[in-house]
């Protein structure tokens, strides 16, 4: 049996169903993952080239509704929506294995930093939508560690890393003017932004560095994440890594803050 998986269709919400997505491909022959086109180069590497996750690329969601009418007379796929899609699509499991399964709940939490379980809730009705809870959402997310990401950790192992997410999907920063004023010429400190160099071109050493960690594919950073020192970011894509891996003691730091998007101008980091 087949099952198609929908669930919002930001990047950090493809992030947010990995969890879900590991558990549930051990019930399935495959799991057809839909994700927007433009994620779709980001999206496909999150599972292992040998893994039975095929992701759908679609332009629009309203092009999902085609698949949906097709699939939907196929009672041997599993349907599981999530979010704001259980208006529109009907959840259908029929797989007895999954119905069956044991679902354990530990009672995990989404608080931390600034998030909690009001303003992240979504995350917490994604799963209950496909009959999970969080603690699949932590304890079976994990991302391949391939050999770029390991390379490009392996080139900045030697300093400090501080790894910051600096900007959201609508624009939104954060305010990190304390902690470039402190590290940004400190020899044994290296600061790694997704979202821009922070060093100048004259600072060619660490520019270069630093340079090869700007917009690169989300799997990449994977590494370099476990093994830095200091996390900030907003609360954008990457809180789909760091959330889970720090709910489940497999980060380096404790020295982690993810600031709320609609807040970030209020605190200096």
């Amino acid at each position: 049996m087949d099952a198609y998986l929908l669930s919002h269709n930001g990047l950090g919400d493809n992030l947010f169903m990995i969890g879900a997505i590991n558990f549930l491909k051990q019930f399935y022959k495959n799991i057809y993952f839909i994700c927007k086109l433009k994620y779709y180069d980001n999206v496909k590497l999150f599972f292992d080239i040998n893994s039975n996750v095929i992701c759908v690329p679609i332009k629009h969601i309203n092009e999902f509704d085609k698949i949906y009418l097709k699939i939907i007379q196929n009672k041997n796929i599993d349907l599981l929506f999530c979010g704001k899609h259980i208006k529109k699509f009907k959840t259908r499991i029929n797989n007895k294995y999954f119905l069956n399964s044991e679902i354990v709940d530990k009672n995990y939490t989404i608080d931390f930093s600034t998030l909690n379980s009001i303003n992240y809730k979504f995350i917490e009705n994604f799963y209950k939508n496909i009959r999970l809870n969080l603690t699949y959402f932590y304890e079976y997310f994990d991302l391949p560690s391939t050999d770029i990401s390991k390379k490009m950790f392996e080139n900045v192992s030697k300093y400090y890393l501080i790894f910051i997410q600096y900007k959201s999907s609508n624009g939104k920063t954060l305010n990190i003017s304390n902690l470039k004023k402190k590290y940004i010429n400190d020899d044994n400190v290296l600061l790694l932004c997704n979202d821009e160099n922070l060093y100048s071109i004259d600072q060619k050493i660490k520019y270069n560095l630093a340079q090869e960690f700007v917009f690169k594919k989300i799997i990449y950073y994977y590494d370099t994440i476990k093994n830095c020192d200091e996390i900030y970011l907003i609360d954008s894509c990457f809180t789909g890594i760091v959330l889970p891996l720090l709910k489940t003691n497999r980060l380096k730091t404790k020295n982690i803050k993810i600031i709320l998007r609609n807040i970030s101008h209020k605190i200096l980091i």
